[in-house]
């Protein structure tokens, strides 16, 4: 049975090797390894989701902002936005510890291991109840099925700050309609804010 991403399996073999993400004024340059989402180049749903939040977060970047990565991977959304944000605190997780090692090294080779905090969580468990964030972003693991996914989505809301704003992307034939409507029965405020070559950028909001 192969492996899967958004599994633990510490037996694989490592590939380790690097792959550079450019967004506005970050260059990082990431490594990744087998058994990792997306492991030969940053996945290009990543992109157009990071593309379309900036200008959003940077609305908002002179205030000390936080935000939350949920399904971080190797780290390519919440690195790069710690890169661009230095004022942010950010905190990343994720249920592969493989994955979260590449997070972390990431963070140190590209000097922002003192902004961002890397746990080992299914989605939302490793949180405190308290833990509020100004953003809330994941590119969700669609083949960890359904379940995972909607916890995901629908459990955000609790780990918002009352004027923060959940982002999600995913292909329109992995669901996004649907998960559109989904995020509806919890948020009042959702829409989609960029589409791209079937990636779906979902916003949602708990206030109009």
């Amino acid at each position: 049975m192969a492996h899967q991403y958004f599994e633990d399996n510490e037996a694989l073999e490592h590939e380790l090797q690097d792959v550079q993400l450019n967004l506005a004024t970050a260059n990082l340059t990431l490594t990744t390894d087998s058994g990792v989402f997306s492991r030969q180049r940053v996945d290009y749903g990543t992109l157009v989701l990071l593309k379309a939040v900036l200008p959003i977060i940077k609305a908002r970047a002179s205030q000390a902002i936080s935000i939350l990565d949920v399904g971080c991977g190797y780290g390519p959304i919440g690195l790069s936005l710690a890169k661009l944000f230095p004022d942010a605190t950010v905190t990343m997780v994720d249920v592969n510890e493989r994955a979260l090692d590449l997070a972390r090294d990431n963070a140190i080779k590209n000097q922002v291991a003192d902004q961002v905090t890397i746990l080992k969580s299914n989605a939302y468990s490793a949180l405190a109840e308290t833990q509020k964030f100004d953003f809330i972003i994941t590119n969700p693991p669609i083949r960890a099925g359904k379940k995972v996914v909607d916890d995901i989505l629908l459990t955000s809301q609790k780990f918002l700050t009352e004027e923060g704003s959940f982002f999600a992307v995913l292909q329109k034939k992995q669901g996004a309609p649907s998960a559109k409507k989904n995020l509806a029965t919890v948020y009042p405020n959702v829409e989609v804010i960029k589409r791209d070559k079937g990636y779906y950028i979902l916003q949602a909001k708990s206030v109009f």
